[in-house]
């Protein structure tokens, strides 16, 4: 039966590449509507007060009955499809007469065996029209309401299974679908029925396609796994409420994938997507990778589920494109594409989910097979084109003024120890004050009692574990005080019991030395000076706290902190040297994570926090 399945599939559900007269699709909804009458002795057989279609058999009892459908019947009844051609509803069929008992047996096999795939995935009954065999055969073939043709029949119509297809007539007998010849005419009762030479080809869309294709099994299961059921309560019927829910007396659903939704509506015949679709092959590679990056706290709720997801989602989120004429990012695709991940605000990472002249030598497109689907293209990815510092592995930039972000010290009231508040420095142009450059948004924090520290911790979200991570704090100038202030940063991370160990100090890569900065000769006295950092007095500083660390749990993903980084002023308690030399009081704008996959890659960028940025973006440049 699996031979039977695989040959329908290759040799009947494969896309027609050759596509007839199309229109644009601003009229495809009104030519759907048309139903052509072209003469009035062609008209009369339409006449039901003449007793025309109205004395006619239905299009079942003609199939029926007609020896050279007889395989074409067999399908039907097979799929259960009997009740509709038996209906009242108007409908047009393209009945082929050259199918074959061997092809009939292959459509009932798909239809048998998604029916029973779906009851046991879901533990019940797969609604009928969502059945393959169903699409890609059925309705494939027939067409609402009862069309006539002539020899000024030229149109785009739309199948039941919404696929377009172009009808040119002849005469009103003739006249091909699609380029597909039908020469026979037969009126019934309920529409008309055609008689084609061979089944009507199925030109599936990109989703349709990757269910065809066994060589991408991967990712057409993963996106399968979100196919779910949702009540439609507009198309329902309503009844009473009972316990504040209302009850339907006929409840419509239909088919709904979130992952799709997230990332690309690639099932919608009037969508317009490509897809890099990488085979089973690429998407092994890709998988025994990323894995790495989502290893799990073993405290955290289902931890196994939660990185088998986040694995596949990293592999996934890159490769849906919205190549519709509409969408303003991808209106020149021979300059770059843009995935539907991209948003527009990413100021600090402009190079993410943007690919540069994709089509060119060593673009992510080239050499690469494209498949035309019914609304759009896929591209097989047997290289691995998709580099993961576009898509997941990027740069992390933490607003530190966002409360979500950061916790201060409690004192045995529970109250806050530090005060809050927030501010911007505002840097302007040097020939016109007017003229704002940029604006930083920071956090000021101060303690409430002078001769303490001040000190705030940021949770780390979404961290990759097993990845070397450059770590900075954006600092901004103290213009009230006019000092520097000097601090110290520990980090710490929830141990394999799910708790917070002792903080541990970080070790400043570059140490101050005296002259380094003003009043340097205060600091150097102190023993531990080489674990302090200095927010300085001129500019809007970036420092680099961090050179190639590892975490060795991921927080994507997780509600719970997992890794937190605590910043506490620093200098001497005596008040001779308090806010006359320096100050305690904290102001923080960011804090920047860059991911580097080794440690030798993160030590040789510690110094540049946009060479990552910078890297990528030479590089899609030289393609």
């Amino acid at each position: 039966m699996k031979v039977k399945i695989n040959k329908y599939l290759q040799e009947y559900i494969l896309p027609s590449l050759g596509r007839g007269k199309g229109v644009g699709l601003s009229s495809l909804c009104a030519l759907c509507l048309l139903c052509v009458a072209c003469t009035d002795t062609w008209n009369e057989h339409y006449d039901v007060t003449e007793g025309g279609m109205a004395d006619q058999p239905t299009l079942l009892e003609n199939i029926k009955s007609d020896a050279s459908l007889a395989n074409f019947y067999r399908a039907i009844v097979g799929i259960g499809g009997e009740a509709t051609l038996n209906s009242p509803q108007q409908l047009t069929v393209w009945a082929p007469k050259g199918m074959t008992k061997e092809q009939a047996d292959s459509i009932i096999a798909v239809y048998q065996n998604d029916k029973a795939n779906y009851e046991s995935k879901f533990g019940t009954t797969q609604r009928w029209s969502d059945n393959r065999a169903v699409k890609q055969f059925f309705q494939n073939h027939i067409a609402l309401y009862s069309r006539s043709v002539s020899s000024l029949t030229d149109d785009t119509i739309a199948m039941m299974n919404r696929k377009y297809m172009h009808l040119l007539g002849t005469s009103q007998t003739q006249g091909t679908l699609d380029g597909n010849p039908f020469s026979e005419a037969v009126i019934s009762s309920n529409g008309m029925l055609y008689k084609v030479d061979n089944l009507q080809r199925f030109f599936p869309n990109v989703r349709e396609y990757l269910e065809q294709q066994a060589r991408l099994d991967s990712i057409s299961e993963l996106i399968a796994d979100y196919d779910e059921y949702e009540l439609d309560e507009e198309a329902s019927v309503p009844g009473e409420v009972v316990d504040g829910k209302t009850q339907y007396l006929d409840s419509v659903t239909v088919l709904y994938n979130p992952l799709l939704m997230s990332y690309g509506y690639i099932q919608r015949e009037d969508s317009t997507y490509s897809l890099v679709a990488p085979t089973n092959e690429v998407w092994a590679k890709y998988y025994d990778e990323y894995k790495n990056y989502y290893v799990y706290n073993p405290t955290v709720l289902n931890a196994d589920s939660l990185a088998e997801a986040n694995t596949k989602f990293s592999i996934v989120r890159g490769l849906f494109f919205n190549t519709s004429t509409e969408n303003k990012f991808n209106r020149h695709p021979e300059d770059s594409l843009v995935n539907t991940s991209y948003f527009e605000r990413q100021q600090h990472n402009p190079r993410r989910n943007v690919y540069y002249h994709p089509f060119d030598n060593g673009g992510i497109l080239s050499g690469l097979e494209s498949v035309e689907c019914s609304n759009g293209r896929v591209y097989i990815d047997n290289k691995g084109v998709i580099d993961p510092r576009t898509t997941f592995f990027y740069r992390t930039d933490l607003s530190a003024n966002f409360a979500q972000y950061y916790e201060v010290p409690k004192n045995a009231s529970n109250e806050d120890k530090m005060n809050i508040s927030q501010g911007q420095y505002i840097i302007y142009d040097n020939d016109s004050s007017f003229n704002i450059l940029k604006t930083h948004n920071y956090v000021e924090v101060s303690s409430k009692t002078p001769s303490d520290q001040s000190e705030i911790a940021y949770k780390l979200p979404s961290i990759l574990s097993g990845v070397y991570y450059n770590i900075y704090v954006v600092t901004v100038p103290n213009m009230n005080s006019g000092l520097p202030c000097w601090f110290q940063v520990k980090h710490s991370e929830r141990n394999a019991k799910g708790n917070f160990p002792t903080a541990q100090n970080f070790v400043n890569p570059h140490p101050v030395t005296e002259g380094s900065v003003e009043n340097s000769d205060v600091l150097i006295r102190q023993s531990n000076y080489n674990r302090c950092f200095v927010a300085g007095t001129e500019k809007v500083d970036t420092i680099l706290i961090q050179s190639a660390v590892q975490f060795p749990y991921s927080s994507v993903g997780v509600d719970d902190e997992m890794a937190r980084l605590s910043i506490l002023s620093f200098g001497p308690s005596s008040p001779s040297y308090r806010e006359a030399i320096y100050t305690r009081t904290l102001r923080l704008s960011e804090i920047i994570l860059v991911p580097f996959a080794t440690k030798e890659e993160a030590e040789a960028a510690a110094d540049d926090i946009d060479a990552f940025n910078d890297e990528l973006l030479e590089a899609n440049k030289e393609n």
